[in-house]
């Protein structure tokens, strides 16, 4: 009787450390799966954006820069990696944006009105380049001189 009692124990241990194991094996193949959602974005420049840097929809992280690679015709493909799956729409447009004045840059995309969605590894279509601060400030000076010169000749 006590032999019988001893091999139930043994059977229920081993089948709770088997489930045990695929439970542990399927968690981590899941996180596996969700880790591997990306969308990659197409920009003549991205100054400043760093791997790692945030991907915000409406203000919220969702996501992250996974890295960047100089593709053909010289653009810039940015690779962004997602904590799970989005539903994004394949009109959405991505551009490159600067927390303040001068903080770090982070990708920010504006969902588009399409019913279809992007799936994994798909580019969007619409982007935007980061806004270089030095180039601003040169077209500004050349317009305040501009102004300058047409106050000068028409007193």
């Amino acid at each position: 009787m006590r032999n019988k009692k001893e091999i139930c124990v043994g059977f229920f241990l081993t089948l709770a450390f088997a489930a045990g194991i695929w439970f542990v094996y399927h968690q981590s193949a899941l996180k596996q799966k969700i880790r591997s959602f990306t969308l990659n974005a197409y920009f003549g420049q991205t100054d400043g954006l760093m791997s790692g840097a945030p991907v915000r929809v409406a203000g919220v992280t969702v996501g992250k820069v996974a890295g960047q690679s100089l593709s053909r015709g010289y653009r810039v493909r940015a690779e962004l990696s997602f904590q799970r799956p989005v539903s994004l729409p394949v009109d959405s447009s991505v551009s490159i944006e600067t927390d303040g004045l001068l903080g770090k840059k982070y990708v920010e995309i504006t969902p588009g009105a399409e019913d279809a969605v992007l799936s994994s590894g798909e580019d969007f279509s619409f982007t935007q380049d980061s806004l270089i601060l030095g180039e601003l400030m040169n077209k500004v000076n050349g317009y305040m001189r501009v102004k300058k010169n047409v106050l000068e000749e028409n007193p």
